[in-house]
């Protein structure tokens, strides 16, 4: 981005007003007060900002993204903090694909996350503390090889410590309980990491610490090396084991907690292996003997249980695969080891197959005494298994399909990874959650392949996220985000078209899911695929605004048949079949309160039509009263209010007394020449080529609207009273309008370039160019902008490859006063009228807030317990014996002090303060109506029963 003046370039920046008193239609010029133009015409240096002039020279060249990085860079402040603003640290993100690590007793639960490690509580379903992972490098480019995080594993020696593997061969050491960053890091010898597992070997003294790293090879061969080292700074390196044939990459590695037993799996073969040690004084030798088998599906997850008998180890092996069915091995280390063996002691090794899935097999695993084998797919539904009886018990009705699940060490709990960017812990006596964490759930981008994918199927999803998301924060509660979400990642991604036809309602003080609305056509119970497999296609929300006072809210949802469905049609007939299967809703909502559920008061169908229905370009609230606008690529902008829905004179009151309201179109105003698409095809005109954006003055007396083909520049002002164009503004911008903003009395365009143009002054203000990007529509469709009323700024956002520019200005300057490269593509950015400050959301479903430093009325996010010191964590042993020395010591002295006295009765209670879920809270409270609940006394003793200590330990 670079910064112009009205006159650095000659036709972009020149402006005219039709009016009939305007008769020269000459442009009036920017200059200060008693400047004077020059003979040629041309402003002279006076006339132009500081800032301005530093850039003049370079924005009549054909610059490159680079050099326009490089100009902002020279002009603007690149330290936010520095003008006072303030970008905070990113919040949330996306869970990984990797299995969640149970600590401290089950008290605790690490989450992996795509760019952090985040560390609940399991009882209050807090986070603790969320620890960076220097995965995305911040740089400026395509990022489509980025690296991602392949493994999480707890460490075996030190409990304290985790460790994480990078696909680059990083692998790092990170101590959970401090909440540092990388502890460690070193590089594995192929820079290349798939998987990994740790593991604890016996030594002479002291247990050893062994990590197992799967690898690829320069020849795309998989390899298992294992790493040891006093401190892993310079680890030693062994091979275990390598592939025979090429592009057998390991994508799966498991391992025994004593390191002695290796499991692996490529796309079509099981390894399983055995590791002797032999530890001396100095070194660390591991004798191995690896064996691979092939399988008849592909291996998408595995888990092994070991049972120890007087004539060896029994290995169970089971494998899940990517077309449903589940292998069981039994006893597969002695069958293997027999294959050399005479015939007769020979076994066959074919696997009992389980198979209920209908695609992939996410996640499989042992239950804790080995009786019962847990699987999980995309039916949303956990399926337990009885290994005797080959009896199904089912947990259904997830909200998304399962991708990971973990027992617990003591086997009490089951954790529940889901697609939906949420994760629970189960119960495993009653089933029942008992610990629910949940976070942003747009759509993001993949860092691996879906296993539902690995093997061609009819369909396939998105690695990108192809259309931003829409956001709004309730102006009511400026606290709560709204964002568009569907069924799941998987879901959102498969098929033509991106889908969204649900609404979460997100808390940013607390970081936590409030609930989830369905505010378009969804298949929430039915089979969700079609009899040729394919996923059915669900409408995409797309626009969403809150009125002034955040009682109501506007939606628009769109849906189309799928092109796949039209396969037998005619190549000409199908484009008109699916224009005119089009499906197009205006939807307004009546917000309850105490998070209730949104009413439907009013469904517009097709609110822009023509002989067909058209896309709505734009919805807008007034800031002033309970209206909307909305602009349609019929080439008409329509103004929507409410009024007292009657019946046959009487109000019409709801079931709980208040009275309904019914929606409908007050004005409606022809855009100049441009209405309808029909009157394009006749010309031989795209209609797809037409973009628009409106929004309301801050007195919700004016409308303004951007609207027309590419280049088109034309900004009409229109009166909402009377629906009359007042004025039409020409060359406001450039390309295609992707928002247009007003912040009185300046408005504010981004297209191609970002203008200010003066409203009062009848003047453009200055212009900033904006990098083109190497992908026009991805440009197009991830720009935003946004104002802020109370500090009185706008916020610009520009995608570059994976990562996005943030610029931050006000609009009486060109003047930068944040400069922030985030290193995500940004698909929401949002602002309320109540609070200031800017909130965005970006593709790995992260939250960021951009705000003033000073300002206590800006948006703000939640932080973990351990920046609040409320994580209640204990302090370093040597810093808690340093205290009880210094306790020690006062009690000595007044001893001596006071005297002796009375003997002084020891008290061993060990009981700790106790913690009541909310969970049983309502259930004891729940569980009746009030005119059924028991008597307060004996609900006064059935609570304190739950605060009760445990009894004293006996003497």
């Amino acid at each position: 981005m670079a910064p112009s003046t009205p006159r650095s370039r000659d036709a972009d920046t020149k402006k005219r007003k039709r009016d009939p008193s305007d008769k020269d239609g000459q442009t009036k010029r920017l200059r200060h007060k008693g400047s004077k133009p020059t003979s040629n015409g041309d402003t002279d240096s006076g006339d132009l900002r500081d800032n301005a002039l530093n850039v003049l020279s370079q924005l009549k060249k054909n610059l490159t993204d680079d050099q326009i990085e490089t100009e902002l860079s020279n002009l603007g402040n690149s330290d936010p903090q520095a003008t006072g603003w303030q970008v905070s640290a990113p919040m949330g993100g996306r869970m990984a694909d990797i299995d969640p690590i149970f600590v401290e007793k089950e008290k605790y639960l690490i989450v992996t996350y795509n760019t952090s490690l985040q560390i609940y509580s399991v009882a209050e379903s807090l986070l603790i503390r969320r620890i960076a992972l220097p995965v995305v490098q911040n740089t400026y480019g395509d990022k489509s090889n980025a690296p991602n995080i392949v493994a999480t594993c707890l460490s075996h020696t030190k409990p304290d410590f985790v460790w994480v593997a990078c696909s680059d061969g990083r692998v790092w050491r990170v101590n959970w309980k401090k909440g540092t960053q990388v502890d460690r890091e070193f590089r594995t010898k192929s820079q290349t990491a798939l998987d990994m597992s740790v593991a604890a070997i016996q030594g002479e003294k002291n247990s050893i610490e062994v990590i197992y790293v799967s690898e690829s090879t320069v020849q795309l061969k998989g390899e298992i090396v294992a790493y040891s080292g006093p401190d892993f700074t310079q680890p030693t390196c062994e091979i275990l084991f390598t592939t025979k044939q090429a592009e057998q990459t390991i994508h799966l590695l498991r391992s025994s907690t004593d390191g002695k037993t290796v499991i692996g799996a490529t796309r079509d073969n099981l390894i399983v292996g055995t590791v002797t040690p032999n530890v001396t004084k100095t070194d660390l030798g591991l004798e191995c003997e690896f064996f691979a088998f092939n399988t008849t599906d592909i291996v998408c997850s595995l888990d092994f249980k070991i049972t120890n008998r007087d004539d060896g180890i029994v290995v169970d092996l089971i494998a899940g695969c990517a077309r449903g069915a589940i292998y069981y091995y039994n006893d597969i280390l002695r069958k293997l080891q027999n294959l050399n063996a005479p015939k007769s002691k020979r076994d066959s090794l074919q696997g009992r197959k389980y198979h209920w899935h209908r695609r992939a097999v996410h996640s499989v695993k042992w239950s804790k005494d080995g009786n019962y084998m847990l699987s999980g797919g995309s039916e949303n539904v956990l399926v337990i298994w009885q290994m005797d009886t080959g009896k199904l018990n089912h947990f259904p009705h997830l909200s998304g399909s399962i991708e990971n699940v973990v027992v617990s060490p003591a086997g009490s709990s089951y954790a529940l990874h889901l697609d939906d960017n949420s994760l629970m812990v189960v119960s495993t006596a009653d089933m029942v959650p008992k610990t629910y964490i949940s976070g942003i759930q747009s759509a993001a981008r993949f860092t691996s392949t879906p296993k539902d994918l690995l093997v061609k199927r009819v369909w396939s999803a998105d690695r990108e996220v192809r259309h931003h998301v829409p956001a709004a924060l309730n102006p009511a509660e400026p606290s709560r985000l709204y964002v568009c979400t569907g069924a799941g990642q998987q879901a959102m991604l498969a098929g033509d078209l991106q889908s969204a036809p649900l609404l979460q309602s997100f808390d940013m003080e607390s970081f936590r899911s409030v609930a989830k609305q369905a505010l378009a056509r969804t298949q929430p119970t039915d089979v969700n695929i079609t009899s040729k497999g394919n996923p059915i296609s669900e409408p995409r929300i797309t626009h969403v605004a809150f009125s002034q006072d955040g009682g109501w809210l506007a939606t628009v949802d769109d849906w189309q048949p799928p092109k796949r469905d039209l396969e037998k049609m005619a190549p000409e007939a199908r484009e008109e079949f699916i224009r005119a299967r089009r499906e197009v809703y205006l939807k307004f909502w009546a917000v309850g309160e105490d998070d209730q559920p949104f009413a439907l008061s009013s469904r517009i169908n097709n609110p822009h039509i023509t002989s067909r229905p058209e896309t709505v370009l734009d919805l807008a609230a007034d800031h002033t009263s309970n209206r909307f606008a909305t602009l349609g690529d019929d080439g008409m902008a329509r103004i929507w209010h409410s009024k007292v829905r009657q019946q046959d004179g009487v109000e019409s009151k709801g079931t709980s007394g208040e009275v309904l309201q019914s929606w409908s179109c007050a004005v409606a105003v022809a855009l100049g020449s441009s209405v309808g698409s029909d009157a394009l095809a006749i010309t031989g005109e795209n209609a797809g080529e037409r973009s628009g954006s409106l929004c309301f003055s801050e007195d919700g007396s004016t409308l303004f609207i951007a609207f027309g083909n590419s280049n088109d520049g034309t900004v009409y002002v229109v009166d909402t009273k009377s629906g009359e164009i007042r004025l039409t503004l020409e060359n406001m911008w450039k390309g295609h309008i992707r928002r247009l903003q007003v912040l009185s009395p300046y408005i504010v365009t981004l297209s191609d370039d970002v203008r200010v143009y003066d409203v009062v002054a009848d003047e453009l203000q200055y212009g900033i160019q904006l990098p083109r990007g190497r992908n026009a529509n991805m440009t197009r469709e991830f720009s935003h902008l946004a104002v802020d009323r109370k500090s009185r700024t706008f916020a610009v956002i520009v995608p570059g490859g994976q990562v996005s520019q943030l610029a931050v200005m006000k609009p009486e300057e060109p003047e930068l006063l944040c400069v922030k490269r985030i290193p995500h593509r940004i698909t929401s950015l949002v602002s309320t009228g109540s609070s200031s400050g800017f909130v965005a959301v970006d593709d790995s479903a992260q939250v960021w807030t951009i705000a003033e430093a000073s300002d206590t009325a800006a948006v703000a996010i939640s932080r973990p317990l351990e920046d609040m010191q409320l994580d209640g964590e204990p302090v370093a042993e040597d810093a808690i014996e340093d205290e009880e020395m210094e306790e020690d010591e006062e009690m000595a002295v007044d001893y001596e002090v006071n005297g002796a006295g009375e003997e002084m009765e020891l008290d061993d209670d060990d009981a700790q303060p106790a913690t009541i879920n909310r969970q049983r809270l309502a259930e004891l409270f729940d569980a009746a109506p009030a005119f059924a609940m028991p008597s307060v006394e004996d609900m006064f003793y059935k609570v304190t029963g739950m605060l009760a200590t445990k009894p004293l330990a006996s003497s």
